[in-house]
């Protein structure tokens, strides 16, 4: 009886680590997900503001018109921040970015709440700009979701396996 209840024990805390390494891998797509969000809107953005000239509000509206994620979820509230005419220190204590260390949702929020009050020319400037950050960003969040990613999800795997194994 009490080797059954060793081994189910076992089984359970291997269980739990294969669930932490999920965990920790989603949570490095999440990453991942989120800057290439980020990426297709600068791009959106620097597009619609050369070619056509539209607002900022009508952009992130038609961007997140057919898209769900946390990025679209970060540029509604953004926006309705925008509306009410608070800025992004406002927005940096009032919304929640789980994936993101605070300097870069500061840098995120500057972004996306600061549109909108310069120039044309500085406007695309500063799109570009923020472009070539996001893309930084995204590339490093592809190779650590790659790399560490999977590394801990391995890692949390044998150490469930090792657990199992004393435990039997």
């Amino acid at each position: 009886m009490s080797g059954i209840l060793r081994l189910i024990a076992g089984g359970l805390l291997a269980l739990i680590c294969c669930w932490v390494g999920v965990t920790i891998k989603k949570r490095y797509k999440n990453r991942l997900r989120f800057y290439t969000s980020a990426c297709e809107y600068g791009q959106m953005m620097a597009s619609e503001l050369s070619f056509k000239k539209t607002p900022i509000p009508q952009i992130a509206q038609k961007f997140t018109q057919s898209r769900n994620g946390e990025f679209e979820r970060v540029l509604n509230e953004c926006m309705s921040e925008a509306r009410e005419g608070k800025g992004a220190d406002h927005a940096l204590e009032k919304i929640n970015v789980a994936h993101l260390k605070r300097e870069e949702k500061a840098e995120l929020f500057d972004f996306l709440c600061g549109r909108g009050k310069s120039a044309l020319g500085d406007q695309l400037a500063t799109v570009a700009h923020y472009n070539e950050i996001f893309e930084k960003r995204r590339k490093k969040c592809e190779e650590d979701s790659k790399k560490l990613g999977n590394m801990y999800f391995k890692l949390c795997v044998l150490l469930g396996l090792a657990i199992m194994l004393i435990l039997a």
